[in-house]
C-alpha cells in the first residue's frame, strides 16, 4: 500500500465529485450490433481477437446477446441434452460463454477507463437455471446434489417476474453476467473467469441505470458483453442465474483520461462499488476491501485508518458469486453517507 498503489488505483476525487461523471469527447452516434456468428466470439478474452464493431467516445451502441454455447443452450431442452451440448465445448478445450463484440473504441489507450453506461436491458422471455451433476464439482454444494438439474421458465417481461414454483414468484431484474475488456496484450484469458479486466462478473447490481468503469489494456479497449441473466441472487451458488439473452441492450462508451484503475469499479444511483476477485474468497475480500479504503480516503479526505473504520461502520461486504473460478467480492459504499 505504498506510493505505487496510491498512483495506481484512482484518481478519485476527478472521478466522482469534481467532473461527476462527465464524458470527455461524447457523440451523439448510435450503432446496432445484432448477435450474429460473425459477431459473437466464444471462450476467451483476448486481444488478437479483431473487433466487429468501431465507435468514438460517447457513441451509443444497441446490442444483443445469445445464450450460452453460440445459442445452443435454449429453453426447454433436457439435462441430457445440455451434458451432450457441453460436451462438445469440453471437448475443444473452450469455455461455454459467448460474447458479443468486440467494440474497438476510438481514443481508448492503454491506461486509460473505459466507462459503459448501462442504459437499457430487454430480455427474452424465457430462460434456465441449472445445476449441473455432482462428480463435475461445479457449484457450493456439489456433493449434496449428484444428479443435475434443468429448469425453463416463462420471463413475464409486462410485470418482469418469473414463477418459479406454485406461490413463488421472482422479481426479474436483468443485468448482463460478463462485460469486460481485452487482457493486456500477450494474455488470453478464459471468459467463465473474472479478473482485472472485467469478465464473467456476474454482479447483479450491473443493472440498467448503472455504470461500469473498466481499466483499459490495449489500443481500443476491445470490449465485449455477454452472459445475459434475468435474475441472480449474490452468489450465484449453483453455478447458473436465470440464464437468457438480452434482446436490446442499450450501452453508451466513453473514453476517460482522466481516471485511473486497477481492476472495476460500479457506480449505481445509491452506491459506489469497489470489486474484487481471486481464487480464495478472503483474498478477494482483502482486495474490494482495499479498494474501498482508497476510494473513501482519496475522495473525503479521510485518513486510511477513518476510512477503515468507516468501512466496518457503514459499508457492505457481499459475494457476488463463488462459482466463477475467481471467486468475488463487492463492498457497497453508501453515497447517502456523503453529505
Amino acid at each position: 500500500m505504498g506510493a505505487f498503489r496510491l498512483k495506481s488505483l484512482y484518481l478519485l476525487l476527478g472521478m466522482f465529485i469534481l467532473l461527476g461523471g462527465m464524458a470527455m469527447g461524447q457523440s451523439s452516434k448510435v450503432h446496432k450490433l445484432v448477435a450474429t456468428p460473425q459477431t459473437v466470439h466464444t471462450g476467451f478474452f483476448d486481444s488478437t481477437i479483431p473487433p466487429v464493431l468501431t465507435i468514438d467516445s460517447g457513441d451509443t451502441v444497441a446490442l444483443s446477446t445469445m445464450m450460452l454455447m453460440d445459442g445452443k443452450l435454449r429453453c426447454g431442452m433436457t439435462i441430457e441434452e445440455l451434458m451432450a451440448t457441453r460436451q462438445t465445448y469440453v471437448d475443444r478445450k473452450l469455455g461455454p460463454i459467448t460474447l458479443t463484440g468486440p467494440i474497438y473504441i476510438n481514443g481508448a489507450e492503454p491506461g486509460d477507463v473505459l466507462e459503459v453506461r448501462i442504459k437499457r436491458l430487454v430480455p427474452i422471455n424465457c430462460g434456465v437455471n441449472y445445476h449441473l451433476p455432482g462428480r463435475m464439482n461445479l457449484g457450493g454444494l456439489p456433493e449434496d446434489f449428484p444428479n443435475g438439474q434443468f429448469k425453463t421458465f416463462q420471463l413475464d417481461l409486462w410485470k418482469m417476474e418469473a414463477t418459479f414454483a406454485p406461490g413463488i414468484v421472482i422479481p426479474l431484474r436483468p443485468f448482463l453476467g460478463a462485460m469486460g475488456v481485452a487482457p493486456k496484450p500477450g494474455e488470453k484469458r478464459p471468459t467463465a473467469i473474472p479478473d482485472y479486466f472485467g469478465g464473467n462478473m456476474d454482479n447483479k447490481e450491473l443493472a440498467a441505470g448503472t455504470t461500469l468503469y473498466l481499466p483499459v489494456n490495449v489500443k481500443g479497449g476491445l470490449f465485449s458483453t455477454g452472459d445475459a441473466h434475468a435474475v441472480q441472487g449474490d452468489g450465484e451458488v449453483n453455478v447458473t442465474a436465470i440464464e437468457t439473452a438480452i434482446e436490446e441492450g442499450i450501452l453508451q462508451f466513453i473514453v476517460r483520461k482522466d481516471m485511473k484503475l486497477e481492476r472495476p469499479m460500479v457506480e449505481t444511483p445509491t452506491h459506489w462499488i469497489a470489486t474484487g476477485y481471486h481464487k480464495d474468497l478472503n483474498e478477494a475480500v482483502k482486495i474490494a476491501l482495499r479498494d474501498a479504503i482508497e476510494f473513501i480516503s482519496k475522495t473525503k479526505g479521510l485518513t486510511r485508518d477513518d476510512a477503515y473504520a468507516l468501512c466496518s461502520l457503514a459499508v457492505d461486504l457481499r459475494v457476488t458469486q463463488i462459482v466463477d473460478v475467481n471467486k468475488g467480492i463487492h463492498a457497497m459504499i453508501p453515497k447517502a453517507l456523503f453529505k
